[in-house]
């Protein structure tokens, strides 16, 4: 079910979790990521670098000559991300199974150019969701991609996704 490594990293998420720690949560989770889908380096170690073109891309990176240009972005912030893990453990501990299935349901990349960040961040949405996204009966009630709806950025799935 998990690597080697995909486990440890759950764990680790679960440790800080029960201690009320979160700030090393972004690589925990992101490793966790990398080492569930096989994005690896040829030494078996977690490459960040495979997350560009991962996941989803933006109309705009796609005609984008220059990677300087491009952005990895979690699709659901990280710090949202974190909210619902640290929300899973308010009563008890949380198992792995549980951490799992929070990230591997939230966790999505997209790859985008500066320019759209800069839009998410002028909508005040680079690590927030829009309220809509926690108001039931709002049109982006739990719409994971509600902050590019608002912000005008337009992602398709990566047809290549290599590992």
């Amino acid at each position: 079910m998990y690597s080697q490594n995909a486990l440890i990293e759950l764990l680790h998420i679960q440790l800080e979790l029960g201690h009320g720690r979160s700030q090393h949560m972004r690589h925990f989770i992101d490793q966790y990521y990398c080492y569930q889908h096989g994005l690896v380096t040829s030494s078996g170690k977690a490459n960040w670098s495979k997350l560009l073109w991962h996941g989803y891309v933006s109309s705009l990176a796609v005609l984008e000559s220059d990677k300087k240009q491009l952005v990895k972005e979690h699709v659901v912030p990280l710090k949202v991300i974190v909210e619902k893990l640290i929300a899973l453990s308010a009563d008890k501990a949380p198992s792995l199974e549980e951490i799992a299935a929070c990230i591997d349901e939230n966790l999505i990349f997209a790859t985008i150019t500066k320019e759209e960040d800069k839009r998410l961040r002028d909508a005040k949405l680079n690590s927030r969701m829009p309220d809509g996204y926690y108001q039931a009966g709002h049109s982006l009630f739990n719409d994971k991609f509600a902050r590019y709806r608002v912000a005008n950025i337009q992602l398709t799935e990566c047809q290549n996704q290599s590992n």
